[in-house]
This record gives C-alpha cells, sequence and structure tokens, in this order.
C-alpha cells in the first residue's frame, strides 16, 4: 500500500483503488487521475490499494496468482478497517469489469461507504458488449452507492441503459500550475507531433503508421514524437522507427520536466484511438497549446469542438490523419488559432481547485 504522508493523523482516511502510481512503472491515465487527486486533496488522507497489471507484468497464470492473493487482503480490510471511504476506480474493458465486480460487492455486502469511479473506455458505448459484461454493469449500477463519471455523455448514456440515479459528473482535470506561465510560439514550419499513451491496437496505431508513411512519401517536414509504453513488446516502436527514420523520436516514459519539454516543443496532439473515456493526455497537452487531433469517441467532444480548437478523425479512417495534418501543416495560422482555443479551454473549464472541492462534497454526502 502506499500512504500519502499527511501531517494530521485524525483526518478521515480513504481507501482509493487504482493500478499502480508508478509512473515507470505504469502509464494509466486512472494512475494520473489518482496522482493528482493525492497531490492536491489535502483534506483527507489517502491509502492506495493497488488494483491493476503494470505494464511490463506477466498474465497468465501469474497474474490469476495476484489477483487470488489481492482478493484475500481485499477482503481481510474490509472486515477491519470500516472508517474508511472507499474510492474505487472502475474501467470499463472486459477484464476489469469482471474482476472489480467481485471486489466492489464484497465492500457493498458489508455495507462500506464506497463510491465508483467510472473511467470510460472500451465497453461503455458498445452496443455488442457480451451478456455477462451487460449483467455485471447492470448490477454495479443499481447498487445504492454513488457513482461518478467523466462527462454528461456518459452520465446521460447510464441514466438511459441502466436507469442510475445517484450519478455525479466529475471530469478529468490536470495541475495546470507549470502551463499558467507558457504560452505557445507556433514559428517553425516543421510539424512536431506527439502521441502520448500506452502504445498498442486499440489506439489506432496500425492506422497512424499507413498515414505517417504517406506524409513522408508526400515530403511533409514533421517529426513524430512517441511518448510512453508499448504493450507486449516493441513491436510498434520498431515499426515506426523503420518506417520514418530520423522523421520519428520515441521518447519513452516521460515525467516531469522532460514531458513538459516535449509539450513545450511539440505543436500536434495526435491520439487516432478507437475507444476512449477522457484521455488525461489530452487535457495536459490541450493546457500547453497543443491542437488535439483526435477520434470522437469517448468523453473527447466534451472539450475538443471540431475546427475550433482541434480536428477530429474518424475511426479507423487513414485518410482522415493524412488530411488533418496535411492542413496544419500548411496552414499556420490555422494552427495558431486552435492552440489559444486548446489551452483557453482547458483553463477555462478545469479548475483542480474546482474538482477538489466536488470530490470533498461526495466524500461528505457518504457520513
Amino acid at each position: 500500500m502506499y500512504r500519502c504522508q499527511l501531517a494530521d493523523n485524525e483526518m478521515r482516511k480513504v481507501l482509493i483503488v487504482a493500478p499502480s502510481l508508478d509512473v515507470e512503472k505504469n502509464v494509466s491515465g486512472i494512475s494520473a487521475v489518482v496522482n493528482f487527486i493525492i497531490a492536491n486533496n489535502r483534506e483527507y488522507e489517502y491509502v492506495h490499494f493497488m488494483q491493476g497489471k503494470s505494464d511490463n507484468e506477466k498474465g497468465g497464470l501469474e497474474r490469476v496468482k495476484r489477483l487470488l492473493k489481492n482478493y484475500r487482503r481485499w477482503t481481510a480490510l474490509m472486515k477491519t478497517s470500516d472508517d474508511f471511504i472507499i474510492h474505487y476506480s472502475f474501467p470499463l474493458d472486459a477484464f476489469s469489469v469482471i474482476r472489480d465486480y467481485f471486489f466492489m460487492r464484497a465492500a457493498y455486502r458489508l455495507d462500506r461507504k464506497m463510491l465508483v469511479h467510472v473511467h470510460g473506455g472500451l465497453y461503455l458505448f458498445r452496443e455488442d458488449k457480451p451478456f455477462i459484461i451487460q449483467w455485471l454493469l447492470n448490477k454495479v449500477f443499481s447498487w445504492e452507492v454513488p457513482i461518478v463519471v467523466l462527462s454528461e455523455k456518459e452520465k446521460q448514456h447510464i441514466q438511459q441503459n441502466y436507469h442510475t440515479k445517484n450519478i455525479t459528473v466529475l471530469p478529468n482535470t490536470v495541475d495546470l500550475s507549470v502551463a499558467a506561465s507558457y504560452h505557445k510560439e507556433i514559428s517553425s514550419n516543421k510539424l512536431d507531433i506527439l502521441y502520448l499513451g500506452r502504445i498498442e491496437p486499440n489506439k489506432g496505431m496500425d492506422y497512424l503508421l499507413d498515414a505517417m508513411k504517406s506524409l513522408k512519401e508526400k515530403h511533409m517536414d514533421f517529426t513524430l514524437h512517441f511518448a510512453g509504453a508499448e504493450q507486449g513488446g516493441t513491436e510498434y516502436v520498431e515499426k515506426f522507427s523503420h518506417l520514418l527514420g530520423n522523421q520519428f523520436v520515441y521518447e519513452g516514459v516521460v515525467m516531469g520536466e522532460k514531458k513538459t519539454a516535449l509539450f513545450k516543443q511539440c505543436q500536434v496532439f495526435i491520439l487516432p484511438s478507437l475507444f476512449e473515456g477522457l484521455p488525461v493526455s489530452l487535457l495536459e497537452c490541450m493546457s500547453f497549446g497543443l491542437v488535439p487531433v483526435v477520434t470522437n469517441v469517448g468523453s473527447i467532444s466534451e472539450y475538443v469542438k471540431d475546427k475550433e480548437n482541434g480536428l477530429f478523425l474518424k475511426v479507423k479512417d487513414v485518410n482522415s490523419i493524412i488530411q488533418a495534418l496535411d492542413i496544419l501543416s500548411n496552414d499556420k495560422s490555422m494552427v495558431k488559432k486552435m492552440s489559444v482555443a486548446a489551452r483557453q479551454t482547458i483553463f477555462e473549464q478545469l479548475r483542480p481547485e474546482a474538482y477538489v472541492s466536488k470530490l470533498n462534497n461526495l466524500y461528505a454526502g457518504l457520513g
């Protein structure tokens, strides 16, 4: 467990469930949100219960053993730590829905004070969910516990499909302290493009690869920067490196000053994802004035407005990636306009102090 070091030992404790909070071991939007909460909420003492596989951990039988061990620890905690508020991060993918249902049910049956923080993704808006996933989601969303979602779009979807009543919108936010003093200047003719996040097929890697191949053949002046960890090896990093040569830079897992330097260097954030909730990487990049070139999936449209502060891509569409990047490469005035608008969107709509205040109101409502 990770214990937040706070001076007041009498503060109320929150047991917060999330993957590893070590950004060197785990590239996760949920972990980024939880790290933000722990760092910025001084009214509660947080205890981290790690749930979820780190990037380089083995699967298979070893994963099953870890899960069973974790469940035994969890049930023991539920029986002995009834003074905790439970803040359960609930990612919506098939494995997590099945796994987390049993953990949350153990807390619910013992009438623990719990809120379920939904992080939308693969299964929220899909109509072809397997029966078992749909059944488990119906169960969770019928419980009399506060449900927290990332956007009005997610709230309406869950209310309409699961008839959930106690549901609150709490959009992801990011630390704006460094971005507040930075204003991006668009002066170079070269386009520096940043992908930040997990490197895996559902992020649209194959479509991005084909698009960048075409743009290189058209002699576009660009550099594509990849920052993050690849799932299951280095296949995509090697493919992009082989294809693009010195027009591709793999930055590895970035944080702190290195990540800030990338935000300052790049003008465009690319995310041709097939499924998303509300990516923290998107919000971070927009706060530094990067123009988002993204698919309109999940809750992204809550903050990205096509042709106003970013450009939308079609899902699984190589040509839309080519067209969007070609437009930005040839129209620097559009890049400047959208850069200012992207930054303004984040600073006007996602103030960190408002996020913490709303979260604490939810905690207080649990008693």
